[in-house]
C-alpha cells in the first residue's frame, strides 16, 4: 500500500511473505527504486539479502521468483519481446530429487502400486503449481525422467532374470494410473 500511493511511478512492486520484486520500465528507475527500497528497509531497521538483490535486464537475464524463472523472450507469431516463465533450475533440481527419492533402490520392496502413488501426489502437486507458466518443455523433460526411473527400478526388481518388454511396461503403468507432468492442452508453449 505504501509503495503504490508513493513510488508506483517507480516501478510495480509484486510481493509474497517476506519475497518481493519491483517490475520497472528503465534501467534508471530500476536504480532509483532500489536506492528508494534500501531508504525504506534502513528506516524499518530491515536489511535486504545481498546475493538476492540486483537490477536485471529481463531480456538478457531473467529472474528466478517463487519458484519460477521470469525472462523476456522474441515471441514466434508476432517478433515482440513478451515475458515468459517457467519452472526455475533449483524447482527443477528439487522435484527430480523428490522422484529419485521415491524410486530409489532400497524402495524395491514396495509394490509398483505404492511407488506410483507417491509419484501421482508429486506429479499433481508440482503440475498444478506450475501450470501458469510456460512450462511444456519442462514438463516434457520431467515426463522423460519420471519414466527413467521407473524403468530402472523395474529392471532393478526384475533383476537378471528375464528380459525386459517396452510394452508389458507401458501397460503396467497406464493399468496402476500414472499420472504425468505434461497434460496436452494445459500447458502452453515456450518459444
Amino acid at each position: 500500500m505504501y509503495w503504490a500511493e508513493r513510488f508506483s511511478s517507480l516501478g510495480k512492486l509484486i510481493r509474497y511473505a517476506d519475497d518481493f520484486v519491483i517490475l520497472c520500465r528503465t534501467q534508471q528507475a530500476a536504480k532509483t527504486a532500489l536506492q528508494t527500497v534500501k531508504q525504506i528497509m534502513a528506516i524499518l531497521k530491515l536489511t535486504l539479502h545481498p546475493t538476492k538483490t540486483r537490477v536485471v535486464d529481463m531480456g538478457q537475464d531473467g529472474f528466478d521468483f517463487l519458484g519460477f524463472h521470469f525472462h523476456k523472450k522474441k515471441s514466434m507469431k508476432s517478433n515482440k519481446l513478451l515475458p515468459y516463465n517457467w519452472p526455475a533450475p533449483k524447482a527443477m533440481k528439487a522435484v527430480r530429487n523428490k522422484i529419485h527419492a521415491i524410486t530409489e533402490r532400497r524402495r524395491l520392496s514396495n509394490p509398483l502400486s505404492e511407488v506410483i502413488k507417491f509419484l501421482n501426489r508429486v506429479i499433481r502437486g508440482w503440475r498444478n503449481y506450475f501450470r501458469i507458466g510456460n512450462c511444456t518443455l519442462k514438463f516434457q523433460q520431467l515426463d522423460r525422467f519420471v519414466r527413467y526411473r521407473l524403468e530402472q527400478w523395474m529392471q532393478s526388481k526384475q533383476g537378471s532374470r528375464g528380459h525386459w518388454n517396452e510394452r508389458a511396461f507401458r501397460a503396467l503403468l497406464t493399468q496402476h494410473g500414472l499420472e504425468y507432468f505434461y497434460l496436452p492442452g494445459v500447458s502452453a508453449l515456450k518459444p
